[in-house]
C-alpha cells in the first residue's frame, strides 16, 4: 500500500520547530518524536526538523528534462526483457520458498523527501524471527540469505520488481538507495542531515551503490552514503547517469553485488580497507 506520509528528518541546516515554553528543549540529534495525526491524511512521523527540500532539489534542463526521457527510453526497450527475466526468476523462487505467495517481498522504505512507501522485490532471505532491522544490525542477513537468493543479489535480478514502484512514481532508475524506514531513522540520529539525499527519487542504482555496494551498521560508511548521495544530486548529469548504468550493468554481469558487501566485511574483520579488497 502506498502512502504520501513523510518521514521528515533532522536536517543540519534545518530550524527545529517551534514548542511550547514548559517543554523541555530536545536534543539536536532526535530527529522525530512520535507518531501525530491528521485530518488531512494518514499518520506521519512528527519531525523535529527538516530539510529544504526546494533548496536541495536539483535544477537544470537534464534534471527536469533530460533525466526523465532517458529514462523512459530505457524503461520502453527493457521492460520486456525484464518481464522474461523475471518469470522464470519468479518460478525457481516459488520453488525455492515452496509458495508462490512468498515469491515477492513487501517492506516500508523511505523515499523522495522523507515520504514512505512499499518497495517490493524478489524474496532472497529467510525470516528473520526478531525483525529486519534486528538481522541488518547484528550482521545477521548473510546467514538469512538462501543459495537462490546470493545468486539473485549478486545479478541483483531480485530488483526486478521495482520496476513497477517506477512506473508507479516511487523511484526512479538511478538515484539513491531508499533505506528501510528503522534504518533511515537510525542513519538520521547518527548523522543529521542524512534525509537530504533524497532530496531526488530514490532509485533501483544510483552512485553510492556502483561506488560503495551494500553496507552494514557502520556510521563512517553511512557517512560515506551520505556523501555520495549529494555528490549524486550535485553533479547530477548525462555522463553521471550513463556510468553509473555501465557500473550496474558490470557488476550484473560480473555477480559482484552481495559479494562486495561481504569483502566489506572481510576487511573490517582483518583491520584493511573495504575499497582495497574491491580494487
Amino acid at each position: 500500500m502506498h502512502t504520501d506520509a513523510p518521514l521528515e528528518l533532522h536536517h543540519a541546516a534545518a530550524v527545529p520547530a517551534a514548542k511550547p515554553a514548559a517543554e523541555p528543549a530536545a536534543k539536536a540529534t532526535a530527529p522525530v518524536r512520535g507518531r501525530r495525526s491528521s485530518a488531512a491524511g494518514p499518520a506521519a512521523l512528527e519531525p523535529a526538523g527538516a530539510p529544504d527540500w526546494a533548496a536541495l532539489e536539483p535544477s537544470g534542463a537534464y534534471a527536469r528534462f533530460g533525466k526523465p526521457l532517458l529514462e523512459g527510453l530505457i524503461l520502453a526497450l527493457g521492460l520486456p526483457l525484464a518481464a522474461l527475466l523475471a518469470l522464470p526468476v519468479a518460478v525457481a523462487n516459488a520453488i525455492a520458498f515452496r509458495s508462490f505467495r512468498r515469491v515477492l517481498f513487501a517492506q516500508e522504505r523511505v523515499g523522495r523527501c522523507g515520504r514512505t512507501f512499499t518497495l517490493y522485490k524478489f524474496r532472497t532471505m529467510r525470516d528473520a524471527p526478531a525483525g529486519a532491522f534486528a538481522s541488518w544490525s547484528e550482521g545477521g542477513d548473510r546467514a538469512r540469505v538462501t543459495a537462490l537468493g546470493r545468486f539473485l543479489r549478486n545479478s541483483h535480478l531480485d530488483e526486478l520488481p521495482q520496476l513497477f514502484n517506477v512506473l508507479r512514481g516511487d523511484m526512479a532508475l538511478i538515484g539513491p538507495r531508499p533505506e528501510m524506514a528503522d534504518i533511515e531513522r537510525w542513519a538520521e540520529a547518527e548523522i543529521p542531515g542524512f534525509g537530504a539525499r533524497l532530496c531526488v527519487l530514490p532509485g533501483i542504482t544510483g552512485w553510492a551503490q556502483v561506488r560503495q555496494g551494500y553496507t552494514g551498521r557502520d556510521v563512517a560508511a553511512y557517512e560515506r552514503k551520505l556523501e555520495l548521495g549529494l555528490e549524486y544530486a550535485g553533479d547530477l548529469s548525462l555522463a553521471k547517469d550513463c556510468a553509473i548504468l555501465c557500473m550496474t550493468a558490470r557488476d550484473m554481469l560480473g555477480l559482484r553485488g552481495w559479494r562486495w558487501r561481504e569483502d566489506a566485511q572481510r576487511a573490517r574483520d582483518e583491520g584493511s580497507s573495504p575499497a582495497a579488497v574491491r580494487s
